[in-house]
């Protein structure tokens, strides 16, 4: 993936390239020199030829998605679990529950995306982890306990 640091066209003062790349958080943080400090080294790599960065980048929720999908089709699959929330799978969620297949999610309830829950009452069932926890702690105590060994 390609990503432009050209500065061609923006004022030294201006974080907008760098907002690209540093939190907005600790961007209001730094101090107008150091804005114009990084812009200039961004500059100096733009004479220089350099326009952008190249950043490798792998999307495994697509390939997650597609193994899914070809599962389904080729119908070696009824039940499936996934470990995400992500409203990335909402799609094909609801294609693989529309074929009739179990789709079980496990996740925290804070980033289950809403689209996942609204396929809830089309038989989506969603674990939340933390329960999960809770009820292996409970039926095995020693699961609590830290093995010796380990810090």
């Amino acid at each position: 993936m390609q990503l432009s640091i050209d500065v061609t066209s923006i004022s030294e003062k201006s974080p907008d390239m760098l907002s690209n790349f540093i939190s907005d958080k600790l961007l209001r943080q730094l101090r107008v020199e150091t804005i114009e400090y990084l812009n200039k080294e961004l500059r100096q790599m733009n004479k220089a030829g350099v326009l952008y960065i190249e950043e490798r980048k792998c999307n495994f929720d697509v390939e997650i998605a597609s193994d899914m999908r070809v599962e389904c089709i080729t119908g070696a699959t009824e039940s499936y679990c996934l470990w995400s929330g992500d409203s990335d799978f909402s799609d094909t969620l609801q294609k693989l529950l529309a074929e009739k297949k179990q789709v079980s999610v496990f996740g925290t309830a804070r980033v289950i995306a809403s689209e996942l829950n609204d396929l809830r009452p089309k038989g989506l069932k969603i674990f939340d982890v933390r329960k999960l926890k809770e009820f292996v702690e409970k039926d095995h105590p020693k699961a609590k306990e830290t093995p010796k060994g380990a810090s």
